[in-house]
């Protein structure tokens, strides 16, 4: 008996059938574990982002602290009004409303939330430091306000306004462009960063870690419930070598000359490991209203937004004579015992050049031109040296190099060494005999920083060691409640000067002639105290017109320095009559000293 045909067809579909089942289950079955097994984690975790948003808030700065623990910089709190940008799209009415609050037009929020958002659900903060005024007035339309978020914010704060200004720099709201830039390292719209100073230099251990408020979101993107605080964490903390008193003493001395238009930078170091004291430029600023006043001090004449202590750099007139000097005694040019006759000028082709004392100093040796600062007897050191060891020499001291200091590298300026190649790289013409006249009394080319010259100071104290100079002494991390100190600095060596101790000595004897009598500064010495100095003045175009600028270089103890001081006063005349003053003011202070009689700052009488 044989099958019917059409039982044998019906099997096959029927067989055909099932394949296509199995196919078809087998592929459902293949995607159910792609969903859950494979993917599963994902998944979930993306499902979870779809209902819970995580609002972004930004962890406080870390404080900034000077040697004795006193608060230099750090974060209050403020309230914020911020909006969520997907959340407001959404209901229309949101922006018209709070515009009416804050007194400007829905375009004006709209063209800011554009300009500042990242995700459609990270706020954007629209109004800081919120008055009472306005927190209750959103707070009281809370409802008609969806969208709209009060946020607990920290905002920087620096106690003494101008006085730390150049030093500590400033933190602000990023940028747009910077936005840009640093987004993936996970900064966002609002955040502050640091402005130049410290702030800048230390922005990774100020900045901290974020945190967060994760929410529930309904259906349409509302948020409906708090779900989790992920608190941020405070940065870390930074403690300076800076002295709070010795920076005011500094900077009450310095407002003299500057109430009659003189600009001055002061710096002071521990010669015995580069740790900066006291960092003052003025005219400075309130860093507290640096965004309020930034287009007036970008008008203002005397440009109180540039750091004199280390951004600019002058020429250092006599101070640069330590220089040529130590380049004379170690080449064997002269001796501590060579003398000279100074008859106030020298001829050199139909040029005269004049020394300070027109009327001469007569017969000098070396520790007596130094103390008085003869030019006369440093023009024929400088022909004895020659420009090229001069300039290698000035090199060696730390001149037209960067010094190292823990400051953003835009604001620690080279200078320059002139030398008949500098000269001609720089298309200046050929190199001159009266080139090196003026370089050996650091006139002409010579440029050189207030903190270069507190560093060379520094190295003639501590017997030739040219230290980096640092402004930060220990990142402390504070966020447990209980410090622990992540980073000590170090003292750390740039170069040796290569003096031997018996040129050395000479040098520093007679800069401790210039503070005794018939010396440049004795005017300013302190009775008690051996300072070894160096007056400076040089001669300068300021406003296009001639003018010369104050210096003064010193350290003390002589006999076993703790300070070394260098003080730039532009257009201050004589290095005696106006740095050498402030100097002795500052050091007072250092030393706790109560000055028997007050020096007078500012112009009196003709000498370097």
């Amino acid at each position: 008996m044989t099958d019917h045909p059409n039982s044998i067809s019906d099997l096959q579909r029927i067989k055909r059938l099932y394949l296509v089942l199995l196919i078809l289950f087998g592929i459902i079955i293949l995607r159910l574990w792609y969903l859950q097994i494979l993917e599963g984690p994902a998944l979930a975790a993306q499902s979870e982002t779809v209902r819970t948003r995580l609002i972004h808030r930004t962890a406080p700065r870390g404080a900034i602290l000077d040697d004795r623990g006193r608060v230099l910089a750090t974060s209050r709190p403020r309230f914020v009004v911020a909006v969520l940008p997907d959340e407001v799209k959404k209901n229309p009415a949101v922006l018209p409303r709070l515009a009416g609050l804050l007194h400007v037009t829905p375009a004006d929020l709209e063209a800011l939330i554009d300009l500042n958002r990242t995700t459609g659900f990270d706020p954007v903060p629209i109004e800081r430091d919120v008055d009472a005024r306005l927190l209750t007035e959103v707070e009281e339309q809370k409802l008609d306000l969806p969208g709209v978020l009060i946020l607990n914010d920290t905002v920087r704060a620096y106690p003494d306004k101008a006085l730390f200004a150049h030093v500590l720099g400033v933190a602000r709201p990023i940028s747009a462009e910077k936005l840009g830039q640093l987004r993936a390292k996970g900064y966002h719209s609002g955040d502050t960063i640091g402005v130049e100073g410290l702030e800048a230099a230390y922005e990774a251990d100020l900045r901290g870690k974020d945190g967060g408020q994760r929410i529930a979101v309904d259906a349409r993107g509302r948020m409906t419930r708090s779900l989790e605080e992920v608190p941020p964490v405070i940065g870390h903390t930074l403690r300076l070598s800076l002295d709070r008193d010795l920076q005011q003493a500094a900077y009450t001395a310095l407002q003299e000359p500057l109430s009659q238009g003189h600009p001055v930078a002061v710096v002071a170091l521990d010669p015995n490991d580069g740790a900066v004291l006291a960092f003052v430029s003025t005219p400075s600023y309130d860093p507290n209203r640096y965004g309020a006043d930034y287009a007036r001090l970008l008008k203002d004449p005397l440009k109180p937004l540039i750091n004199r202590v280390s951004g600019s750099f002058y020429p250092c007139g006599s101070t640069f004579k330590l220089i040529t000097a130590a380049a004379a005694l170690e080449a064997g040019a002269i001796t501590p015992a060579s003398e000279d006759t100074c008859t106030g000028a020298i001829r050199l082709g139909s040029r005269v050049f004049h020394c300070d004392k027109r009327s001469g100093h007569g017969r000098i040796d070396f520790l007596q031109a130094l103390g008085v600062s003869c030019d006369v007897y440093f023009w024929h050191v400088g022909e004895k040296v020659g420009e090229e060891n001069l300039a290698a020499w000035a090199r060696r001291f730390g001149l037209g190099e960067k010094t190292g200091i823990d400051l953003p590298a835009s604001v620690d300026a080279k200078g320059t060494v002139p030398s008949p190649e500098w000269k001609q790289r720089h298309r200046l013409g050929p190199w001159v005999p009266g080139d090196l006249l003026n370089m050996a009394i650091g006139q002409g080319y010579v440029g050189v920083t207030p903190l270069q010259l507190a560093c060379y100071t520094a190295a003639l104290a501590n017997g030739g060691t040219l230290y980096r100079p640092q402004i930060v002494r220990e990142v402390v991390d504070e966020s447990s409640g209980q410090p622990v100190v992540l980073r000590r600095m170090q003292p750390e060596v740039r170069g040796a000067l290569g003096l031997s101790p018996a040129n050395r000595d000479a040098i520093v004897e007679g800069m401790l002639r210039a503070l005794q009598p018939g010396g440049t500064a004795y005017s300013s010495a302190i009775p008690g105290l051996a300072v070894a100095g160096k007056t400076g003045t040089a001669e300068v175009l300021l406003h296009g017109k001639p003018a010369s600028n104050s210096l003064f270089v010193c350290f003390a103890p002589a006999d076993h320095p703790k300070i070394a001081l260098a003080v730039v006063v532009e257009g201050g005349g004589h290095g005696a009559d106006t740095a050498a003053p402030i100097a002795r003011r500052i050091l007072g202070q250092f030393f706790g000293l109560r000055l028997a009689h007050t020096v007078p700052i500012g112009p009196r009488r003709d000498v370097d």
